[in-house]
Order: C-alpha cells, then structure tokens, then sequence
C-alpha cells in the first residue's frame, strides 16, 4: 500500500502526491548489493559445476496442490505462508515457497529419469515466497541456491552432498559454523517415533503455546524445532528416534558419521534436528552460523535425504538428497566476517565530449570501439563544460577520461588523461583501445 502526503503550493491549490514503497518483506538490490548476489551466485555455480551439477530454472508459480503435497499439508509453509492466488483460468497457484518441488516436478514431467544418467546432478537459483515476519537475512521474497541429487540410493552421496555443503563455506572463507546432522528414519520408523511423541507431549499440553498444542496431533515433529517451545527441558528430553531405527539405518547413519571423521569433517548428532519439511527421510543435516548476530536465524545451509517424492508426484520410486541455502542469509554471514567477493565496480573511460555535433558523433564511435574491445566507457553528453566530465569520472572512480577537443579531432587524434598518475597524453585517435589495455 502506498504512502501519500499533502503538498501545498499555494493558497488555492493542494496536489496529492503518492508515494510508492516496496512491499513488506521485500528489499530493493541496489548496484552494489546486486553486484555482490551476483559474485556470490555465480561462485555457487562454479562450486555445483565442479561437483558434476548441471543448471535447471523452473517456474516461479506452480500449481498449489504441488507444494500441498510436496511439503506437507501440516507445514508452517502450506499452513501459513503460502502466497497463493487463482489465475485467470480460476486454477489455485502459488508463488514457490521452495525449490525442490518444482525440480522434481520438472523430472517426472519431462521423464529424465529415463533420459539422463543417474544419479541426476541439478543446480538451481532464483526467488522464492514465504509470508511470514520479516527479520534480518528473512523475507518474504528471498533467493535460495540448491542442488538436488535425485535418484540415488548410495550412502556415500550422502555423504558427498554435506562435503559439498561444507566447501561452500570453507571456499568463501566463512569460518563461524557449526554442523549438526541427525537420522530421522524412513517413514514406516517415523512413523511409530510421532506416535510415542504425541502420547508424550499429551502430558505437558498445557505447558505448550497454542500453535504447539495444535500441533500434538498434526505433527508433534514441528514442537522439536518451535523456536520457543524446543528450549524447553521437557521438549528436549522427548523420546527420541534412535529406538525405533531398524539395524540398517542405524548401520548407514554410523557408516555416514565414520566417514565424516576420516574425512576430519568435524560434525554433531543433534537428534532434536527434524527439518521443516514433511518429505525428508533419514539423513539430514543443517549447516548453522555459530555468529552472535545471526542467533535468531542461524541457519546457512540445510537439507537432507528424500525417498518417496518423485512417486509421490507422479514419477518412479527413487531416491534422493539435496540441500538449498538463503542467498541473503549467507550474504549476512560474508558481511560479519568482513568477506568481500567484489570490490565495487569501476569504470574504465569516461569520454568528454562538447556541444559540437562532430564532438558528439566522436564520442558515439569511441564509445563504440571501447566497449566492443570489453573496455568500459560512458559520456556525459549533456556536460557543457570539460569540469563536469572531470567531476563524473571522479563520482565514477573512472580511471581514465578521454578529451574529445575539437583541434584534435581535426588531426584524428585524442587527448587521454590518467586520473591515478594525473599523466595526459595525446594519442592517435585510432590507438585508443591499445593505449588503454597497455596502460
């Protein structure tokens, strides 16, 4: 909803004035902050690609009863933070909360379980949708970066995929986490852990919130991690899984910690970790900034082991694990630890032209050459004096301003000054490009 305001400018006129805001939960990337998303996303592209994982975009809409059936009818994100609205053609979309269901729904739709070599290795990036309260590193519009390693059954991939979670960090120099990985079982072991859990919590239901108490019989799962409700000693000290964990599992989940300590990846076994989304089984993991400033929103990676959701949307039964990661959260961890991926961008050439068409038409084609030889250039055409192309090279950080002065053209040449040595020179028109890469 826009702001407006009153302006008066005489006594017998008013004008309304609106002023227009972003949306809550949203925030505008301004050059510099853009500049470094980019640096970051690109970065996590070449990481995914050294892995073997391959680009796929999906839409940003989907149909609702994906994500319904994906997350979890009981999740906080279907129950209350969907943004969801009917098309024209009165169909029920959301704007995607998350990105794994979308890949998956793009397998099974376009068969490439059938088509490419498994395991299929995908990377993905964009905009994701959560109504909820926005705070640092979250809001309601955020970008995540994942990959998803879909058909796979081999413990070592994953083991492989929280290797890959882990160089992220250690490749962009965050040093402030903490690793915690948990097994969660299939769902036949789940299954009988949620039931001891909602005898369990009956007996302190009325030392729960609301939200908790409702969730007793939906999914006692989600009073394991409520930020309030999971501090409390009796919530910690709730049944836990490992009991009902047939031998195999326990068998993979002690192979997959062996492996880390070989691999000196250094790790705990949180068994209160429960993820927030209902298609998890076994293994998962969280990767959390141990960062005083990001204690209310500690998590920088997390993901985990999925079986059933491929079947569930219409594919093969297979397996599969993945993991995705905020773009604005991990941009927060790089800010603390004081990390830059870039130092803000600079401009090459500024060129100074006049008010004479052939000085125009000059700065057009140099313009012209530089930028085709990948040489950064702009003019300020509307500068009526050679001061102010000065001063725009200056606000620009430009490292060189070429002088398109009206008795060198007439020789075909150009004035070029320095703005680090303050040296100027004048060059043949047609050196321009040689000059500058030289210097």
């Amino acid at each position: 909803m826009g702001e407006y305001y009153i302006v008066i400018i005489n006594d017998d006129y008013n004008y309304l004035i609106m002023q227009y805001n972003k949306p809550r939960g949203t925030e505008d990337w301004l050059p510099e902050v853009s500049e470094n998303y980019r640096a970051l996303t690109d970065l996590l592209f070449l990481i995914a690609k050294i892995n073997g994982y391959r680009e796929i975009k999906t839409p940003i809409f989907e149909s609702s009863e994906l994500f319904i059936r994906s997350v979890g009818e009981t999740s906080d994100i279907v129950k209350k933070e969907f943004y969801s609205f009917k098309d024209k053609g009165d169909r029920e979309m959301v704007l995607r909360p998350e990105g794994t269901a979308g890949v998956i729904r793009a397998i099974v739709e376009e068969k490439l379980i059938n088509k490419l070599p498994s395991p299929i290795k995908l990377s993905y990036s964009g905009p994701m949708f959560r109504y909820e309260r926005p705070q640092s590193g979250r809001l309601r519009q955020f970008n995540q970066f994942g990959i998803e390693c879909i058909n796979t059954n081999s413990i070592m991939d994953d083991i492989d995929t929280l290797m890959l979670a882990s160089s992220i960090l250690v490749t962009l120099g965050i040093k402030s986490y903490k690793i915690n990985i948990n097994n969660i079982g299939d769902f036949t072991s789940r299954n009988k852990w949620i039931n001891e859990l909602r005898t369990y919590f009956q007996q302190y239901k009325d030392q729960l919130s609301e939200l908790s108490q409702s969730r007793i019989e939906s999914n006692p799962l989600r009073i394991l991690d409520d930020k309030e409700d999971g501090k409390k000693d009796f919530v910690k000290n709730a049944p836990k899984i490992d009991k009902y964990l047939s031998d195999k599992e326990k068998a993979d989940f002690k192979l997959i910690c062996d492996t880390l300590k070989t691999l000196n990846l250094n790790y705990k076994i949180d068994q209160t970790l429960v993820r927030g989304l209902d298609y998890y089984t076994n293994f998962i993991f969280e990767i959390n900034s141990t960062d005083k400033r990001l204690e209310g929103q500690p998590t920088l990676i997390g993901g985990g082991r999925y079986a059933n959701l491929v079947k569930e949307l219409g594919g093969p039964e297979c397996s599969c694990i993945g993991f995705a990661l905020g773009i604005e959260r991990l941009s927060l961890a790089l800010e603390y630890e004081k990390i830059k991926l870039v130092e803000p961008s600079k401009i090459d050439v500024v060129v100074a032209c006049f008010e004479e068409q052939i000085s125009q038409q000059a700065a057009i084609i140099a313009l012209a050459m530089l930028r085709s030889s990948g040489i950064s250039a702009v003019c300020k055409f509307d500068a009526t004096k050679l001061v102010k192309s000065f001063n725009y090279a200056e606000s620009l950080n430009a490292r060189f301003v070429l002088i398109l002065g009206m008795k060198e053209l007439k020789e075909q040449k150009v004035v070029i000054k320095n703005q680090k040595t303050m040296k100027q020179e004048t060059i043949p028109l047609d050196k321009i490009v040689e000059y500058i890469k030289a210097n």
